[in-house]
């Protein structure tokens, strides 16, 4: 019996992670492919090309020679490889299936996430929590908004989910060194922090601040005696992922990296305010081409870890609570402060901050915060009579498990995407950077070394090489007369050349160049010499018939983060002798007290999707669809037409009165009247009767979305905001919108409008009131 009930034991963090997980994932298990129109492509892009040169060899990719239209450049040099390697390795050699691959991990992604979650919100719940408490985490974090529905459905950033299901791994791992110790606990804290940190970098960043913060509050606690063991276990992560983030500081000055500053990347421009970060989620309306929902932390989530905080205090005490969930909950503040706009200081001053670019980012960690707040729910005893304290728990965790569920259920119905990408090539990321998308998947030019002064166009030559079976990236109209070039097959990242010429010639190649490029003539190492201002690799070639080879390999600050990662394998094994073999937790679930709640989250868990199943899919409950031409979930209706090309249908405001210095957020609503071939930008101003602007927003792509691929039969909400000066009088304002072309600054002329006709622009119906 012993034995059996251990078994369970083991087996439970795994089943919950697929019960739950498999759950917050069913739309990705009930249609085929992706969701399309977000950054899943690019990460999906991503998984080719690192397993192309996986395939061939390398280990470790550094140089995507595919990207940037076939120039090459170092992005995994730089941006954290976990995911792709994952992505890689699920394809099971053959890169062309990235896009299935991709799917697949992102399932991987939910499950892993939801077993992290059930393990640190059992350890941290509460001494009585146990497999309740568990349970209530991992549907606490697998149905917060962010994790459910933002990162998967929107923004599709398979990196940045890989990192937060890793993320409840990380701080579990480091609960358990700091309550138990062990080596499970070591392995998880190295292994979990490692995978957070080489998944994505800036919630690596996030992970590493937690942890710190973690370690610092456990030692001022009452673990004192850890504090050299935990540096240990520390220095243990740093030197395992030297061979990433020492390349990465030392290579950094060889790259551009703006991707901080003006416009869509500016974090000013992506505050949440409070009234949206504790809003619901609501219905997706089916006539959008992109889901209109508030950027939310969840409230349900935020009133459950509020009453199991409260909770903890009335039954324990302060002093005993505080030294369990503290950390929690003043952590899960703190980052929750950050994304409203009155932590705008503090963006502004810290040095870095910045290059978050996106204040919401930290929405995903403060999801996994709440987690061993809300388990705590499963550990309170609400009476002294043991039968009326089993009904009582039973009958909490019942309850919020149908708010989980219920706040969660318009994300059960995302916005319907094609069946998928298919087979993914080199020509298919050469044809994507075409489309004018993006280059290198990416849209700031990040990653592009700095001695490329003008970022070059396709080149025709390059681009049909790659029909054949050899890519050609000789720039063959520098040759001599006399000069024969022909390209040899050989490995991704070696560009070797078979040349015969009467006289010597600079070999001119379509290839930036980099740290770690190397030529040699007949093997006979040959400096490079860089062409500016693209930036190409050329080669001093003698009279002749010579091989040439351009090869991209290592750099001192990469052989010694090699060198400095296998330290760290090796402490991290000294670490692992050296300590204790790990007790698990005992858990009783034999016991009817630890029983109950379990009982009641399976119970309401069954309801809910029974209700789910009978009642709310058949009658459409969680679907909107607008009439054909209309967006009926915008706050203020009001109709336009801009050259008969563009309408506009209705906008939103985040508010009507405000005083100078605030934020007001304005959304029109557009709609594609027929196919539109030219790309417009859109505009908003805040003026004065007279024309006076004293605030103003401008989008190069509407909605995020280039003009010329809107589709006809959807809209498109296009989110601005103002930015009111301090020094702005107290008055009735009105706003202004529009659209106009970037090259010729024209304005779309305006033929019909309900109200606030002008020539090439629309009033706004509703005015905005500034009081001091």
């Amino acid at each position: 019996m012993r034995q059996r009930r251990t078994v369970v034991q083991a087996a439970m963090p795994l089943f919950a992670g697929l019960l739950v997980g498999l759950l917050a994932a069913l739309p990705f298990l009930q249609v085929p492919g992706l969701p399309a129109g977000t950054d899943m492509e690019l990460h999906i892009h991503r998984i080719a090309e690192l397993g192309t040169s996986v395939r061939a060899g390398a280990l470790y990719p550094r140089w995507a020679p595919n990207f940037y239209h076939g120039f090459g450049y170092p992005i995994f040099n730089y941006y954290a490889p976990l995911t792709y390697h994952m992505g890689y390795w699920l394809t099971l050699g053959r890169p062309e299936l990235a896009a299935e691959a991709a799917r697949l991990l992102y399932l991987l992604v939910f499950v892993a996430g939801a077993v992290g979650a059930y393990l640190l919100g059992r350890e941290c719940g509460g001494r009585e929590a146990g497999v309740g408490g568990g349970l209530l985490g991992a549907l606490a974090f697998s149905f917060a908004p962010y994790i459910q529905f933002f990162n998967p459905h929107i923004r599709g950033d398979l990196a940045e989910s890989l990192a937060l299901a890793a993320l409840p791994w990380a701080l579990w791992g480091w609960e358990l060194f700091w309550r138990r110790g062990g080596r499970l606990a070591i392995a998880l804290a190295v292994g979990g922090t490692g995978a957070v940190f080489l998944s994505h970098n800036l919630t690596g960043l996030t992970c590493v601040a937690l942890v710190g913060a973690l370690c610092v509050w456990h030692w001022k606690g009452r673990h004192h005696a850890k504090m050299r063991g935990a540096i240990h276990v520390a220095g243990a992560f740093v030197f395992l992922t030297a061979f990433f983030w020492l390349p990465f500081l030392v290579e950094r000055p060889a790259i551009l990296l703006d991707v901080a500053g003006e416009g869509h990347y500016d974090f000013r421009n992506h505050f949440v305010p409070l009234s949206e970060l504790l809003a619901p989620m609501r219905p997706i309306d089916r006539r959008a081409a992109a889901p209109n929902m508030p950027m939310t932390v969840g409230p349900q989530l935020v009133l459950l870890a509020v009453l199991g905080l409260a909770l903890a205090v009335w039954r324990r005490g302060v002093r005993s609570a505080f030294q369990e969930l503290g950390f929690y909950a003043i952590s899960a503040l703190l980052l929750a402060w950050m994304v409203l706009p009155g932590s705008r200081l503090v963006w502004e001053s810290v040095p870095g901050l910045d290059y978050y670019q996106f204040p919401w980012r930290f929405l995903g960690p403060f999801a996994v915060l709440l987690v061993p707040l809300i388990a705590s729910l499963a550990g309170t005893h609400l009476s002294r009579i043991p039968a009326v304290s089993r009904v009582g728990r039973g009958a909490l965790a019942a309850v919020a498990t149908v708010i989980i569920l219920l706040g969660a259920m318009p994300a059960f119905y995302p916005l319907p995407w094609e069946s998928g990408f298919g087979l993914i090539t080199p020509q298919t990321l050469i044809d994507a950077e075409l489309e004018g998308r993006w280059r290198g998947t990416t849209s700031t030019n990040d990653f592009v070394p700095t001695t490329v002064d003008i970022i070059p166009g396709p080149q025709e030559s390059v681009l049909a090489s790659y029909a054949t079976a050899q890519i050609d990236r000789v720039n063959r109209v520098t040759l001599p007369d006399s000069a024969r070039v022909r390209p040899l097959p050989d490995k991704p990242w070696v560009n070797r050349f078979e040349v015969q010429s009467d006289v010597p010639f600079v070999l001119r190649l379509f290839l930036f160049d980099f740290p770690g490029w190397r030529a040699d003539v007949d093997g006979i190492r040959v400096p490079i010499e860089i062409a500016r201002p693209e930036g190409f690799v050329t080669v001093s070639v003698p009279a002749g018939e010579h091989t040439v080879t351009v090869r991209f390999g290592s750099t001192p600050a990469r052989s010694i983060g090699w060198a400095l990662a296998a330290v760290g394998l090796g402490l991290f094994a000294w670490l692992l002798l050296r300590s204790k073999p790990w007790s698990s937790k005992p858990i009783a679930m034999h016991e009817s007290q630890t029983l109950a709640p379990v009982l009641g989250i399976i119970f309401a868990l069954a309801l809910v999707m029974a209700w789910k199943a009978t009642i709310a899919d058949p009658q459409g409950l969680f679907v909107v669809t607008s009439p054909p031409g209309e967006a009926t979930v915008a706050e203020y209706q009001q109709r336009a037409s801009l050259g008969a090309e563009i309408a506009l249908l209705g906008y939103d405001l985040s508010t009507t009165a405000l005083r100078p210095g605030e934020s007001l957020d304005v959304a029109p609503y557009w709609q594609a009247q027929r196919v539109v071939t030219r790309t417009y930008q859109s505009f908003v101003h805040l003026v004065y009767p007279e024309g006076t602007i004293w605030a103003q927003s401008d989008h190069l792509n509407p909605a995020g979305h280039p003009t010329n691929l809107w589709p006809t039969d959807r809209y498109l909400r296009d989110k601005h905001t103002l930015r009111l000066p301090p020094d702005m009088p107290e008055g009735t304002y009105l706003l202004v919108v529009g659209l106009y072309t970037l090259e010729d600054n024209l304005r779309l002329p305006v033929e019909t409008a309900t109200c606030g006709l002008r020539v090439d622009s629309i009033v706004f119906c509703q005015p905005i009131m500034v009081r001091k």
